[in-house]
C-alpha cells in the first residue's frame, strides 16, 4: 500500500493552500461579502495578504462597525509617515478606494471619526457624505482626499459652512461629479457679504460666496442656500459639464438660474429641475428643448413647466432627447398641468421622434381615473412603436395595432397592459432607473 497507482505516479488531491498566488487572487476577485473576505483573510498568510486589499477596498459601513474601522485604518489621530516607494509594506488606510459613508447614525463622536477617516484614507477616489455630523473638522478635513472623482453630499442633511466646503474645493482638483450639500449655508461671519452680493452686485466675485470649478468636472449638482453671485461669480463653467442638477435651492432667483443654464445649454445631456425652488415661474422650462439642443434626458417637476413645451414651437422632430421624468410636489392644480395627451399630440404630429421613455409620478394621477389609463396606454404604444413617418403629409400605411416588439429597445415591455391595472415598479431607485433607461414605454414612480 505505498499509495501510487498501476502507472507509478503519485496522485494526491491539491491542497487549496498550494494554489497559485495569482489564483487566489482571481477568486478573491469575485467574493463581495464583507463577511466571506473577512474569514477569507483568516484561513492562512497567504490568504490574508490576498484578501486584506479587497476586504478594504469598498467598506460597507454601518454605525455598529464603524468605530472599529476607524481604529483599523486611523490608530492615530494623524496620519503615519509616508512610506518608501520601495518597500512592499503599506498602511491599511492606503487600500480604501471608497467611503460610503450614508448609512451611519448621528453618534457624539462620529464628527471627529470622519475627519480621523478622510485624514488617513487619502487614496480614496470616492466619497458618500453621511446624514449628520459632515460639518467643522469633517469638512474642513475633506480636502486631504486629493485623489477624488467622486464626491456626492446629497445626503447631508446638517447644515454646514459653505465657506468651508468651498475651501475644500480647491484641494480636489480630480472630481468629475459634485454634488452640493443640501445642508449648505454661509456662516454667520460671511452671511453678511453675501447678502451685499445678492442685493447689490451679484456679478462681482466674492470671496465668500464663490468657488473654484475642478477642471474636468461633467456632473454637478446644486442645492442648498447658495446665492445668485454663487453660480455667476465663481468662472466660466468647464466644458465639460454634460449633466446639470438643481433643486432645493431657496435663494436663487430666476433670472440668475436661466442665465446659467444659458451657459451651459449647448453642452447639456441631462437636466434636472426639481422643486423647491420658490423663485421660479410656472413655465420656466418651457422652451428648454429649443434652449438645449443636444438633451437626453430631461428630469422636472411639472411646477416649472406647461403643456407648451411640447408645442410645435418649442420642440422639433430630430430633437434628440430619449427620456423625460416628470415630478410633481403635489401642489395645488400641479396634477393638471401636463397630461399624458400633451406628450401624444406631440409625437403624432412628428416631434420627438427619438423619444422612448417617459417616467411619471403617481401624483400626477395619470392611473387613476379609467378615461386616462386609457390615454396613457396610447402613449405607451406609440413610445414603442416607430414613428418615422409621422408627421408627414404622405402616409401610405397606418401602423399596426399594439406594441412594436421589434424595437431595439425592448418596447415589447412596458409598464401599461390592456384592460390591467397600471403595473407599479417593484424596486429600489437605482433599479427602476436602470430598468427604464433600457425599455420603452410608460413608467410610474
Amino acid at each position: 500500500m505505498n499509495g501510487h497507482h498501476g502507472n507509478g505516479s503519485s496522485c494526491r488531491p491539491t491542497s487549496y493552500q498550494s494554489l497559485p498566488f495569482e489564483i487566489i487572487c482571481e477568486i478573491i476577485s469575485y467574493i463581495s461579502s464583507q463577511g466571506a473576505l473577512h474569514a477569507t483573510s483568516l484561513v492562512s498568510h497567504r490568504y490574508n495578504v490576498a484578501a486584506t486589499p479587497a476586504l478594504y477596498r469598498h467598506p460597507k459601513l454601518t454605525s455598529s462597525n464603524i468605530e472599529a474601522f476607524v481604529r483599523s485604518v486611523a490608530p492615530t489621530i494623524s496620519p503615519p509617515p509616508k512610506r518608501n516607494l520601495n518597500s512592499s509594506e503599506y498602511h491599511l488606510a492606503d487600500l480604501v478606494v471608497s467611503l460610503d459613508l450614508s448609512q451611519l447614525l448621528y453618534s457624539e463622536t462620529l464628527r471627529t471619526s470622519i475627519a480621523r477617516l478622510l485624514s488617513h484614507c487619502r487614496s480614496i477616489t470616492s466619497l458618500v457624505g453621511p446624514q449628520k455630523s459632515f460639518n467643522g473638522v469633517a469638512l474642513r478635513a475633506l480636502r486631504h482626499s486629493t485623489k477624488l472623482t467622486y464626491l456626492n453630499l446629497t445626503p447631508c442633511q446638517d447644515s454646514c459652512d459653505l465657506q468651508d466646503f468651498f475651501h475644500a474645493l480647491s484641494h480636489l482638483p480630480h472630481l468629475t461629479t459634485l454634488n452640493f450639500p443640501p445642508g449648505g449655508m454661509f456662516s454667520s461671519s460671511s452671511r453678511q457679504t453675501a447678502r451685499s452680493a445678492q442685493t447689490c452686485t451679484p456679478t462681482v466675485p466674492t470671496v465668500k460666496s464663490t468657488f473654484v470649478y475642478p477642471p474636468n468636472l461633467q456632473t454637478l449638482s446644486v442645492c442648498g442656500c447658495i446665492i445668485d453671485s454663487t453660480i455667476l461669480a465663481s468662472g466660466t463653467p468647464p466644458t465639460t459639464i454634460t449633466s446639470f442638477s438643481v433643486s432645493h435651492l431657496p435663494f436663487v432667483r430666476m433670472a440668475a438660474l436661466r442665465q446659467y443654464i444659458n451657459m451651459l445649454a449647448s453642452q447639456l445631456t441631462h437636466l434636472s429641475v426639481l422643486h423647491p425652488i420658490p423663485h421660479l415661474p410656472h413655465n420656466f422650462l418651457d422652451k428648454i428643448l429649443l434652449l438645449c439642443p443636444n438633451l437626453l434626458c430631461l428630469t422636472a417637476s411639472v411646477d416649472f413647466m406647461t403643456a407648451h413645451i411640447f408645442d410645435e414651437e418649442n420642440c422639433v422632430a430630430e430633437h434628440p432627447i430619449e427620456r423625460i421624468d416628470l415630478d410633481c410636489s403635489g401642489g395645488m392644480g400641479s396634477e393638471f398641468k401636463i397630461s399624458s395627451d400633451d406628450i401624444s399630440i406631440a409625437l403624432m404630429e412628428g416631434r420627438l421622434k427619438r423619444l422612448r421613455v417617459v417616467r411619471a409620478s403617481k401624483m400626477l394621477g395619470w392611473g387613476r381615473r379609467g378615461e386616462e389609463k386609457k390615454r396613457v396606454e396610447d402613449l405607451a404604444e406609440l413610445l414603442c412603436m416607430d414613428r418615422s413617418g409621422f408627421g408627414e403629409e404622405e402616409e401610405e400605411e397606418e401602423e399596426d395595432e399594439g406594441i412594436g416588439e421589434e424595437d431595439e429597445m425592448g418596447s415589447g415591455y412596458v409598464i401599461v397592459e390592456k384592460d390591467e391595472p397600471l403595473v407599479e415598479l417593484v424596486g429600489s431607485d437605482s433599479d427602476v432607473d436602470g430598468i427604464s433607461g433600457k425599455l420603452a414605454g410608460v413608467w410610474l414612480f
